[in-house]
């Protein structure tokens, strides 16, 4: 027992010497950084107290926020704000997205920025007093956010599109989340002091005042005036059709069969986009007398031989109504007598030819819907046989929405928008998902033919750098699983993570792998760092840099350096966000793959350093330092399946594969170490090489001897293609 205890002291004793180490990089990292790295961690000091005070903390954020500003008063009303004065008089109001809707950032820790909007509806400006966002000042620099920032001043309450969060490269998802908080504080500050509470339309609405400049054309082509024509034959046509044959109109038809035989505008004309446009301010105002509050009017004008207009209205027995037409909708019908009509002796435009120009009235209590569609019904007269005949022939009017009151269309959720932005990476990335789902379903004839595995290997390698970390800054972190481990507790929901779409799909790709194979899916082929450190060290043999082999003994030691650094992060994840992110610089992701060394010289100088280790040990910051890889070695020991072959012989008469894994995740008994494999699968290709595996030569001996007894032809040895 004492021995074993020594051993015990021994091993966690040496862990705790590597980790105070790292440590003392990782915080000689942090202080080499300057004043600009704290800037960035935290996005200037929280400072409690009132929006007022926060601003006066920050010299000239004021002028930032709203330019011209002279004084800030606080407005009674929820949501909290401050209304601006410029030379006595209200110029807008300032607002923060902390004190109105509470908008957090990827942590989950809400961002304090304060915006400024007019009377108008414009954005005047903003300011982020404070943030913890992790990567800014750790690879995006906090000019590059404060230019992000900037470009609010060019929204309005019910436009952010020109606010891009593509613009802000590698911290797309804090600025979406930043670009949704201040357009939902935005309208709500907006709808309340400024509109007095009165919010957008809820409902849809006759637009009767909102007027805009229409040419005739521009009116008919739109909808907004509507015509319906017919010639002497269609009109025969229709007589004929509806009553059959030799009927025909009452009126004698002129011109043959390609006279006009009526040809009828309408339109609806209370809407002053419609009415003004059409009969000029002065008549339309007229008009508007003769309607009444919350009437409505209509225009309608024809030509031809036959008239929607004839003598009825003038009629006791006719009810004074004009019997050749009649609104129909739902069901119910209007019609229109003498004293609900002006007649017009000038039309405009093509109706300066009509005999008939007229306007016609309803009342507000018609029940009359001016927003759904309706049907003009016109009455024809005719004769069959020498007997009078009536047909009917109906068009439809629908108002145009450029007339109407609409309400805002529901603002696209930032995922979406996020998602739509990276089509083209997401069905990339598919590709390459589909590829690395492949190799393991069929990796059995994929390590048969050891060329085309190398291809294929050193290929998706390749891709995995290049593009899913290069380009598409994909590299997922040990931050992601921190975010993902805290947001029950913290009550965050899902946004924060679908607003980045390809770390969310690798996340939960790398989840389902981690089940069902262990954590070498992702590490072996999905980690762009990985790749790194593999490619590189490739390179390093074929340039024959001699290759360190760590002994079983000290591997095994600086294998817990991993995990207990993913278990202080993670723990100190719950206890103090601001030391897990600290103690997560231990990664050099962001400095390598997420800014591509375009960072503070302690940062590079670390990442270099482990770059260099690796060339003489394959993926030593795999093998002894990442807390990523401790965190999914620990969820993965429950994984479904091992498809990874072994031998009897494996451990015993033979230790090539131990010799050759680039994890050392073999044992000398020939077991596999799921927790450090990397399922890079060379182990698999020795298996099922002829010329490589011994088990596999003394059988291919044993044969050759069967052979020889026998007198047949030798059987070659077969090396894997």
């Amino acid at each position: 027992m004492p021995g074993v205890m020594e051993g015990f002291a021994l091993r966690f004793g040496f862990a705790r010497a590597v980790i105070r180490v790292l440590l003392a990089v990782a915080l000689m990292a942090v202080a080499g950084s300057g004043a600009s790295l704290a800037a960035g961690r935290e996005g200037g000091e929280l400072i409690d107290g009132d929006l007022l005070v926060r601003i006066n903390a920050n010299p000239g954020a004021l002028q930032q926020i709203f330019p011209g500003a002279e004084e800030l008063e606080w407005e009674e009303g929820r949501p909290p704000a401050l209304v601006v004065k410029i030379a006595g008089e209200v110029a807008g109001y300032v607002y923060s997205t902390r004190d109105t809707v509470n908008a957090t950032g990827y942590a989950g820790v809400a961002f304090d920025l304060v915006a400024g909007v007019d009377l108008a509806g414009n954005l005047t400006g903003a300011a982020l007093l404070y943030h913890r966002e992790a990567i800014i000042g750790r690879g995006v620099p906090e000019e590059r956010l404060g230019e992000y920032v900037a470009g609010f001043a060019a929204a309005t309450v019910d436009d952010f599109r020109m606010v891009r969060p593509d613009t802000l490269n590698r911290a797309t998802t804090s600025g979406r989340l930043m670009r949704a908080g201040l357009q939902n504080a935005t309208q709500l500050v907006y709808n309340q002091h400024v509109m007095g509470g009165v919010g957008p339309v809820t409902e849809p609405a006759l637009d009767r005042d909102g007027f805009f400049p229409l040419t005739w054309d521009e009116l008919l082509a739109g909808g907004s005036i509507i015509d319906f024509e017919l010639s002497n034959r269609q009109a025969l046509d229709l007589f004929e059709a509806a009553a059959g044959e030799g009927a025909r109109p009452a009126r004698r038809m002129r011109d043959g069969d390609d006279g006009l035989y009526t040809h009828i505008y309408t339109a609806l004309l209370t809407p002053a986009s419609i009415g003004a446009n059409f009969l000029g301010d002065r008549r339309y105002r007229q008009m508007l007398e003769i309607q009444g509050e919350g009437g409505l009017m209509f225009y309608m004008a024809a030509s031809g031989t036959y008239s929607f207009a004839s003598n009825s209205h003038f009629s006791q027995a006719n009810n004074y109504e004009f019997d050749q037409f009649k609104f129909v909708q739902n069901g119910a019908e209007y019609r229109f007598t003498k004293d609900r009509y002006a007649r017009m002796s000038v039309g405009n435009g093509p109706a300066q030819s009509h005999r008939d120009v007229m306007v016609f009235f309803l009342p507000a209590d018609s029940g009359f819907d001016s927003l759904a569609p309706w049907q003009i019904v016109l009455g024809m007269p005719g004769t069959r046989a020498g007997q009078d005949i009536w047909i009917e022939q109906s068009f439809s009017y629908v108002l145009p929405n450029r007339h109407k009151l609409l309400p805002p269309p529901p603002p696209i959720p930032e995922w979406v928008q996020a998602w739509t932005a990276e089509r083209v990476d997401l069905s990339i990335l598919a590709g390459l998902l589909i590829v690395v789902t492949m190799v393991f379903l069929f990796q059995d004839a994929l390590v048969r033919r050891r060329r085309l595995y190398t291809v294929v290997r050193v290929g998706v390698l390749s891709f995995t750098l290049g593009w899913l970390g290069f380009w598409a800054g994909g590299q997922v972190s040990v931050v992601n699983v921190m975010a993902y481990l805290q947001a029950p507790f913290i009550g965050a929901g899902w946004t924060a993570f679908i607003l980045d779409p390809l770390i969310f799909v690798v996340v939960v790709y790398t989840a389902v792998t981690l089940f069902v194979l262990g954590r070498g899916v992702f590490c072996g082929w999905l980690c762009p760092f990985g790749a790194l450190q593999e490619l590189l060290n490739r390179a390093a043999r074929l340039m024959r840099i001699p290759q360190v082999k760590v002994p079983t003994v000290v591997q095994e030691r600086l294998w817990v350096v991993k995990y207990l650094l993913a278990m202080a992060i993670l723990g100190l994840a719950f206890i103090s966000i601001n030391t897990a992110e600290t103690v997560a610089e231990v990664e050099p992701f962001k400095t390598v793959i997420s800014v591509k060394l375009d960072r503070e010289w302690p940062f590079v100088a670390y990442a270099l350093a482990l770059l260099a280790v690796g060339l003489f040990v394959e993926r030593a910051y795999c093998r002894f330092l990442c807390p990523l890889g401790g965190s999914l070695a620990f969820f993965g020991r429950a994984h479904m399946f091992e498809w990874l072959k072994r031998k009897p012989q494996c451990g015993t008469q033979c230790r090539i594969c131990e010799a050759d894994c680039p994890m050392g995740a073999i044992t000398p008994t020939g077991e596999i170490n799921m927790n450090e494999c990397l399922q890079c699968l060379d182990c698999q290709a020795d298996y099922y090489d002829e010329s490589k595996c011994p088990p596999l030569i003394q059988r291919r001996k044993r044969k050759q001897a069967r052979a020889v007894a026998s007198g047949a032809a030798l059987p070659e040895a077969v090396p894997a293609e």
